[in-house]
């Protein structure tokens, strides 16, 4: 293979790993990933060719380069789903590797010339395709799910900084390899150098490796705090309404126990006494009683706390559910929904200044549970790559929560919203032994 055959194979490669993450991290908007491949390797091939043919200069080559890739990141941002700043990621980090990879391939030149029997640029395909290879590997059995979890997670500003990471690794060996660890210039000082300068590269490696690992774990570790901080309150409000039960079957037996007093007291007054004494009771008795919103004691808990709130607050509230003490759902996944749902609405409704209601209606259809919860909101929904994104500060942990504990094949969670209802639609399959 002559040098200018490796030339070629040598800039696919290049072109390859630039592309890598994007179109493994990443699905097509348009088109498909072999098409869109195909296109790309195309214009790569004319633009090397044109190189060679018309004798451009290096500097004007690297000028074209430039433009090219510029270019080619456009069409990525184009062709390909996801938010700007997360391709913006991942082509930095794909340029990242390919200065480590060309370093790299400097480095085995030096040392493998004159002793493999092979020419300078044979070496660089072979050293190259072996490290696009471990790159593949890299991105697609590492990269690609801490990327997804982490701009799933982060928002738009902390997205922003995560980008400068690689990006400043890329601009410290891109001048580093032009300047100061220039190939021709490390050569010549000698091995201690170029040892300094393998070890900067392995540290940049490294670094990036463990700050995404880093900033994903803290994520992670925040989220779950958010999770068990949920479930204490969640538990504290299930113990308060156990209490709350527990003091009305006492008011009840104090009252049936006391009815016979009450019975013989009646009998012994006028008419006048009798309704006075009856609407008396009928206060104490209601002043007692608590809604039953539904059958199932531990959510008519909950909705009969949410209910208190809404009043406070001067929002609307009604439920309407059709849910009986024994549905084949457990009370701790009906209580992380509603309550969550009910949260949100809430929040969005506090917004607000007028207006404010929130509608809660649930069913039983055969072998799974119909959920539907309506609040009135203040129009404005931020959205990220297609999705809804929450505007509180810990980053809407109460629909990762909902999401997560939606785990069984056939359960759904979906968001609709017009210029002033939002609604969130449930639907939960039975559980065994729930």
């Amino acid at each position: 293979m002559n040098d200018f055959a490796c030339g070629l194979f040598l800039n696919l490669i290049y072109m390859s790993v630039c592309m890598m993450p994007i179109f493994v991290c990443l699905e097509p908007q348009y088109g498909s990933r072999e098409n869109i491949a195909a296109v790309s390797c195309y214009l790569w091939v004319i633009m090397v060719s044109a190189e060679s043919l018309l004798h451009v200069s290096h500097d004007v080559f690297f000028v074209i380069r430039g433009i090219f890739i510029f270019l080619f990141f456009l069409v990525l941002l184009v062709f390909f789903r996801g938010d700007p700043i997360k391709k913006a990621f991942l082509y930095a980090s794909a340029g990242l590797f390919v200065h480590l990879a060309a370093s790299l391939n400097d480095l085995a030149v030096w040392m493998l010339r004159g002793r493999a029997g092979l020419s300078d640029s044979q070496i660089r395909v072979i050293v190259s395709f072996a490290a696009a290879c471990g790159y593949y590997c890299l991105v697609r059995f590492w990269l690609k799910k801490r990327v997804n979890s982490l701009f799933d997670q982060l928002s738009v500003k902390n997205a922003v900084l995560l980008f400068i990471f690689p990006s400043a690794f890329l601009l410290v060996l891109f001048i580093g390899s032009h300047t100061v660890f220039a190939s021709d210039q490390l050569f010549q000082r000698g091995m201690g150098d170029i040892l300094f300068f393998l070890f900067l590269c392995a540290m940049i490696l490294v670094l990036y490796i463990m700050l995404l690992n880093s900033i994903l774990e803290l994520l992670n570790r925040k989220k779950t705090e958010e999770e068990l901080r949920f479930a204490r309150q969640l538990i504290a409000q299930q113990r308060e309404h156990y209490n709350q039960s527990l003091d009305y079957m006492e008011q009840v037996r104090i009252i049936r126990h006391d009815f016979r007093h009450h019975v013989h007291a009646l009998l012994h007054m006028d008419k006048a006494e009798v309704v006075r004494y009856l609407q008396k009771l009928q206060e104490e008795l209601d002043t007692s009683a608590e809604t039953v919103f539904c059958q199932n004691q531990a959510v008519n808990g909950l909705l009969n706390e949410y209910a208190a709130r809404a009043e406070k607050a001067q929002i609307r509230f009604s439920a309407q559910l059709d849910l009986s003490a024994h549905v084949p759902v457990d009370d701790l996944t009906l209580c992380i929904v509603i309550g969550n749902l009910l949260e949100n609405a809430m929040e969005a409704c506090q917004r607000m200044k007028d207006g404010r209601f929130i509608r809660l209606q649930a069913r039983w259809t055969e072998d799974h549970l119909m959920m539907l919860v309506e609040n009135s909101y203040c129009g404005q929904i931020r959205q990220r790559d297609g999705k809804l994104i929450s505007s509180k500060k810990d980053g809407g942990l109460g629909i990762l929560s909902i999401h997560r504990i939606l785990n069984q094949p056939g359960d759904e969670f979906d968001m609709d919203y017009d210029d002033s209802v939002f609604t969130a639609m449930v639907k939960i399959v039975a559980r065994c032994g729930g």
